[in-house]
């Protein structure tokens, strides 16, 4: 939960982060993500019932041989390319599919159990693509027909502005605020409320403070005689319903639902990816808890420490310059694998460019 503490106590106190900071370069490649529920498909439908999916649903194919599902994508720049399929199969055996790039067949991986529906992993392909228009097209080639799939990331040669964004990317898109909370906010309980919650294509964000959450599982880093305000627990837990490690596990706080503005209204959960940018360095994090209904700007010990702000939870975090961008329809599944975040958070940063 949010920290009422003093407002001298929000001074930023630099160089105890423990963390290398994470900060995105510039890349050659660019990546566009693709969701399946939007493709065409032939035997299949468009299902929500699992958890862990992105956008608002993913493709389950019928079982049978053959079922398919076709990708339109758009490629920039010719050159190499990775197809990056992300699925479920939540039975025990392979449910392999082919691959055909304009109608040509070029793989058939196998698309392995991944134990459960709610568990999503990647499938990647490697390809060339010409610049242009192409059908990538997925074709299920056992009667078992093919997984659970949630969506495809396309990455081609690029050049000018791909591959994993950069902080002035994506600050260059959040400039101005189309307002969508009912109110605004305050960064401390001493201070009046300042911040607005804004809207963009496909997400939400605020430019706010980040005091340090240290809640949940306890640890030498987090507990009740380093944090003052310490709580043993979090609003979101993980795969094995457990409070999620503050000082392991990058995550951001949002407010709880309130009239000013309620996320769960705006496609955002517990998971749900959040890019954080401090100092021209941006760090992948999730949605991890939920604080007090009038105070925003606030992220785990870890995400501090990613940033190279001050994680103490007592006296660390900065007082401004934080730029909070949380993806619509991005839940991670589980919610405790950072590595999923950031290539997520990475794919969903290009797109978020793209469409702005």
């Amino acid at each position: 939960m949010r920290k009422f503490r003093p407002i001298a106590l929000a001074l930023a106190l630099f160089g105890a982060a423990l963390l290398v900071p994470t900060a995105a370069t510039t890349a050659s490649a660019a990546t566009t993500t693709y969701q399946a529920e939007n493709a065409a498909r032939t035997q299949g439908v468009v299902e929500s019932n699992h958890a862990g999916f992105t956008g608002t649903g993913f493709v389950n194919y019928d079982n049978v041989a053959g079922s398919s599902v076709t990708f339109t994508v758009n490629v920039g720049t010719a050159g190499n390319a990775a197809l990056v399929f992300r699925f479920a199969n939540g039975t025990t055996i392979n449910r392999p599919m082919t691959i055909a790039v304009d109608g040509t067949t070029i793989a058939t991986p196998q698309f392995a159990s991944t134990s459960v529906w709610t568990s999503w992993n990647t499938t990647t392909v490697n390809t060339t693509l010409p610049t242009g228009s192409h059908t990538i097209k997925t074709t299920a080639t056992t009667a078992n027909g093919g997984p659970n799939l949630d969506s495809l990331a396309v990455t081609d040669a690029g050049g000018g502005g791909g591959g994993a964004p950069t902080a002035a990317e994506l600050l260059a898109k959040v400039t101005s605020c189309s307002q969508i909370s009912n109110g605004t906010y305050k960064t401390d309980s001493e201070l009046g409320r300042t911040i607005p919650v804004c809207g963009k294509n496909g997400a939400v964000f605020w430019k706010a403070d980040m005091d340090v959450d240290c809640d949940g599982l306890r640890t030498s880093q987090c507990n009740e005689n380093t944090d003052p305000w310490y709580q043993p627990d979090t609003a979101f837990h993980t795969s094995t319903d457990q409070p999620l490690n503050a000082a392991t596990l990058p995550y951001v706080v949002v407010p709880s639902p309130s009239s000013t503005w309620d996320y769960r209204n705006f496609q955002i959960a517990g998971g749900g990816v959040v890019a954080v940018i401090y100092n021209n360095q941006v760090s992948y994090t999730v949605v991890g808890d939920t604080g007090p209904v009038d105070i925003i700007g606030e992220a785990s010990y870890a995400a501090a420490s990613q940033l190279g702000i001050n994680p103490n939870p007592e006296n660390g975090g900065t007082d401004s310059g934080v730029t909070y961008i949380v993806f619509k329809n991005s839940t991670i599944n589980p919610i405790e694998n950072h590595n999923l975040a950031v290539t997520r958070g990475q794919e969903l940063a290009r797109t978020f460019i793209n469409n702005n």
